[in-house]
């Protein structure tokens, strides 16, 4: 524990850095967007399947995008590429409380996705395995909370300013949030700055080999990477799926919108719990020898929901998802680092971010699919255990190496 207090004390300022970019990237995570999926589907006149189609194509065309984008932040400087990431990202939140015409909601979906939900993470993780070789998995963890905290407090404030304001005017609020980061994000870069740390917000020098590594198609024939990516796309696309129609089956499952919006606190908690439990144990026994039992906790909710009813259901059931993907999160950054280096971090990262987004694509898609082909959400997580069974079977080949 007084580690751990020293580390914070003396690590303070990166560690908000890190916290403030995972935070404020959740205007383009799904948990958010969800909830103005109603007012999108009502003027826009769009069935399920219709708006998860476009919501879809726009995240996998963010999912591609990423995979060229994230590597810049091997190639400039950290203070210039979180600048531009977020001018782009209240940008993209503008078009999309403007948009009038199809085409214009899509552009606008592509771009909160790409930029928030892809690029302020990117940042927000491989900053963090870069500032720290000891206490990597602490480092990941505690800069990753910016997302549980978000979940906690921004979808109340997100409900009311859509009864009272409307859904336009509250992307506008939040595009003024994330451009009230930019003067933030300077001051936590370069204030107290010491020449050992400042070297980390600059390029690292690397070899051409470990340039040829890190291509994506080095890292398609790695076998690491086969051994992490399943576990990552049906994470990504189950979770996803769940929090995009969550709504939906609150309706069937007569939980109301309120509800589901408080809720939501239990995933929040759950979350950074995990989150911080998955770092501190990946310090000591290392992420690799931990990835494997990351789906376990959501497994379990997924069997609550098919087997039980009752309001309490979807508390536990939220939480699981929460359970999962906050120590997932902080385990598998970690074990990516010692896995496949520091050095090209940022190139490797933007390959499993693509994967990651392209999962949280495909998980809407499939869902509104089913969904409006009549499956139950109790046949769909069936289906879904099945994947969850194989990805970890498949996992296990991680803990020889």
């Amino acid at each position: 524990m007084k580690s751990t207090k020293q580390f914070l004390a003396n690590n303070f300022i990166l560690l908000s850095f890190g916290f403030c970019f995972s935070f404020f990237s959740s205007f383009g995570q799904t948990f958010v967007i969800s909830l103005y999926v109603p007012y999108l589907q009502r003027d826009f006149n769009l069935s399920d399947g219709l708006f998860s189609s476009i919501y879809g194509v726009a995240t996998l065309a963010g999912a591609f995008t990423i995979n060229w984008l994230g590597r810049f932040i091997d190639k400039i400087r950290l203070t210039t590429f979180s600048i531009r990431v977020l001018i782009a990202y209240a940008f993209a939140l503008v078009l999309l409380s403007q948009a009038y015409y199809l085409p214009v909601l899509f552009l606008g979906i592509y771009g909160v996705r790409l930029f928030g939900q892809g690029l302020m993470i990117h940042i927000s993780i491989t900053s963090m395995a870069r500032f720290f070789n000891q206490n990597r998995g602490k480092a990941i963890s505690i800069s990753a909370l910016g997302h549980p905290f978000s979940e906690a407090f921004l979808p109340a404030l997100v409900v009311a300013s859509l009864v009272y304001f409307g859904w336009r005017i509250s992307l506008v609020f939040s595009a003024v949030l994330i451009l009230m980061m930019i003067p933030l994000t300077v001051y936590l870069l370069l204030k107290n700055r010491k020449f050992s740390q400042l070297k980390m917000y600059f390029p690292a020098i690397v070899t051409k080999e470990e340039v040829e590594q890190a291509k994506t198609m080095s890292l398609l024939k790695n076998k690491f990477f086969w051994m992490m990516a399943p576990m990552a796309i049906v994470s990504g696309a189950t979770g996803t799926g769940y929090l995009f129609f969550q709504l939906k089956l609150g309706e069937i499952k007569g939980w109301s919108p309120t509800f589901i919006a408080a809720a939501f606190a239990a995933y929040a908690v759950a979350n950074a719990l995990t989150g911080l439990l998955g770092g501190f144990l990946s310090d000591k026994f290392t992420g690799k020898k931990l990835f494997p039992f990351t789906l376990f906790p959501f497994a379990m909710g997924l069997i609550v929901l098919v087997l039980f009813n009752g309001w309490w259901v979807y508390v536990v059931f939220i939480a699981s998802i929460g359970f999962s993907n906050g120590f997932g999160s902080s385990v598998k950054n970690t074990a990516m680092a010692e896995l496949f280096g520091t050095k090209m971090l940022g190139s490797i990262r933007s390959l499993f971010t693509t994967l990651t987004v392209f999962s949280t694509a495909l998980g809407p898609l499939f869902f509104g699919i089913l969904l409006d082909a009549g499956y139950s959400f109790e046949l769909i997580s069936v289906m879904a255990l099945i994947l969850f069974v194989l990805a970890t079977i498949n996992s296990l080949r991680i803990l020889k190496y």
